[in-house]
């Protein structure tokens, strides 16, 4: 994968089923279920990503962009000393990786992702 380029995108919703649905019946994407709250989809080309059980759906707080870094912690730093805000502190996927979410000045939400393979290749 790219470094520093997009590399998941998520929605949240309160009916995974309803959304599974409205996408794949829009744009033909797959989608694998990863557990009761949680599904993988795959566009066929470009950026996939999932869709993430919810109680509630706040405006503004979703779809999240990801992007893909080698390390989350720098970023992280930077993030707050250029003017933003940790929204979610680094936070473990499992098999998967970390994610954290960053706030800029406006408000506005979106995620880094540290992929397995990079914590184990900077030991």
């Amino acid at each position: 994968m790219t470094k520093n380029a997009f590399c998941h995108i998520e929605w949240a919703t309160t009916d995974l089923e309803r959304t599974k649905n409205l996408l794949s019946g829009l744009f033909g994407w797959e989608f694998e279920s990863w557990g009761e709250e949680y599904m993988i989809y795959k566009t066929p080309k470009g950026v996939g990503g999932g869709i993430l059980k919810a109680d509630t759906v706040e405006p503004g707080r979703s779809p999240y962009v990801y992007v893909d870094v080698d390390k989350i912690e720098p970023y992280l730093e930077k993030a707050v000393e250029l003017g933003a805000e940790i929204d979610t502190p680094k936070t473990p996927i499992p098999e998967v990786g970390w994610f954290a979410h960053i706030k800029d000045q406006d408000g506005n939400i979106f995620g880094i992702v540290q992929g397995m393979e990079e914590e184990s290749s900077q030991e």
